[in-house]
């Protein structure tokens, strides 16, 4: 009898250990049932915590969905791409804002229907279908911080189902490709890194956008920074990702 009792007890507290980890990785229930890669909550707010720790733009333009919207008491400003956040990320990621969302240890983080906030809403953040991410700042000050002169200029950034991928240009002007596999965070060592890349434009006018090609081998990467005037992507792609490797067919992805 006291054997059974003790194995009804362990169960109880496993299963609610269980449900509380499972509200700690997705408070907001947008996991789908058939996700794949889906970053929880726990590795949103662990990436989060180092990109604001070591002030990096590329690993934060994966954290934030745009447009970004940035407000203060001067009014609202919107960033729409990596390129723009990584230009005044010390002008949205002030030390004051970074102070305070470091100092919150979100342990009792809940969902409600404007979203996730941080330290009494200096930061919102909502989830979708791929996982959680930064919609609103909300700051005071806005100091005019500059980053140095050997910081790469980032061109573009991809989100795929399967990757995160960044094309940059360095110091010397060498036009760079990096990619991790997800569900590695990008503050890890990158999964490919290929340099001495080329940037050309197709279209015109309105519908011209970049296409970055990088060649590995036998194998090539193509990222169109722009889905042109094509009316067949999704409503929220923002370009696509190819891989051709040898004579065979390309395997295209959108990018988010």
């Amino acid at each position: 009898m006291r054997s059974a009792i003790l194995l009804l007890t362990a169960l109880i507290y496993t299963t609610g250990m269980l449900a509380q980890d499972s509200k700690r990785n997705d408070p907001c229930h947008a996991k789908p049932d058939s996700a794949q890669n889906f970053f929880s909550f726990d590795q949103f707010d662990k990436e989060l915590r180092s990109a604001l720790t070591k002030q990096d733009p590329v690993a934060m333009s994966f954290l934030v969905t745009f447009p970004l919207r940035v407000n203060d008491a001067g009014g609202t400003i919107s960033l729409d791409d990596a390129a723009a956040l990584k230009t005044h990320f010390q002008e949205v990621f002030t030390p004051a804002v970074r102070k305070e969302i470091l100092g919150d240890k979100t342990e009792k983080t809940g969902c409600n229907e404007e979203g996730l906030d941080y330290a009494r809403g200096v930061i919102w953040v909502n989830a979708s279908r791929r996982g959680y991410a930064i919609e609103v700042v909300n700051r005071d000050a806005v100091p005019p911080y500059k980053f140095g002169r050997d910081a790469p200029t980032i061109n573009y950034v991809c989100q795929t189902q399967t990757h995160r991928v960044v094309v940059d240009t360095t110091a010397d002007g060498v036009l760079r490709y990096r990619s991790w596999n997800k569900p590695r965070p990008v503050i890890e060592i990158p999964d490919l890194v290929i340099s001495k890349g080329k940037d050309t434009f197709e279209g015109t006018q309105l519908c011209a956008i970049p296409i970055y090609t990088f060649k590995n081998g036998d194998t090539e990467y193509q990222v169109e920074g722009g889905t042109g005037c094509d009316p067949g992507v999704p409503n929220d792609a923002t370009g696509r990702l190819s891989v051709t490797v040898g004579d065979k067919d390309a395997t295209t992805s959108f990018c988010y």
